[in-house]
């Protein structure tokens, strides 16, 4: 009778200790952290097009660049520091936007107001 009072107990023991290591998360390694950095390292290409002056101007974002195409021309843009909105500079082209509206300045100094059309993702 002795025997089977402390079996009991230890049995419970064990089986509770097996219990908390099935259910725990030893062994996974997964960071928050790890799941941010996974996050901000997907890069993600977005097109859209605007309406300058009752002409299409399609540009294709992708991380920190944009390809622009203009009048059957093709522009390589790297983003630029902005106060406000996004823009974009290179090729004698510069390309800012801001909510719906944006400006195209040519090398001509000419400047451009453009209008969302769409959006693609």
């Amino acid at each position: 009778m002795r025997i089977k009072k402390t079996v009991l107990p230890n049995a419970l023991v064990v089986i509770s200790f097996f219990g908390l290591v099935a259910c725990s998360s030893v062994g996974t390694n997964i960071d928050s952290d790890d799941e941010v950095y996974e996050a901000e390292n997907t890069i993600q290409t977005n097109s859209a097009v605007y309406n300058c002056n009752g002409k299409p101007l399609a540009i294709l974002f992708h991380a920190d660049q944009a390809q622009l195409s203009w009048q059957k021309k093709e522009y390589q843009l790297t983003q630029a520091v902005s106060a406000s909105g996004a823009s974009y500079l290179g090729e004698g082209v510069s390309f800012w936007i801001h909510s719906d509206e944006a400006m195209l300045e040519l090398r001509d100094m000419k400047k451009l107001q453009c209008q969302l059309v769409r959006v693609e993702s």
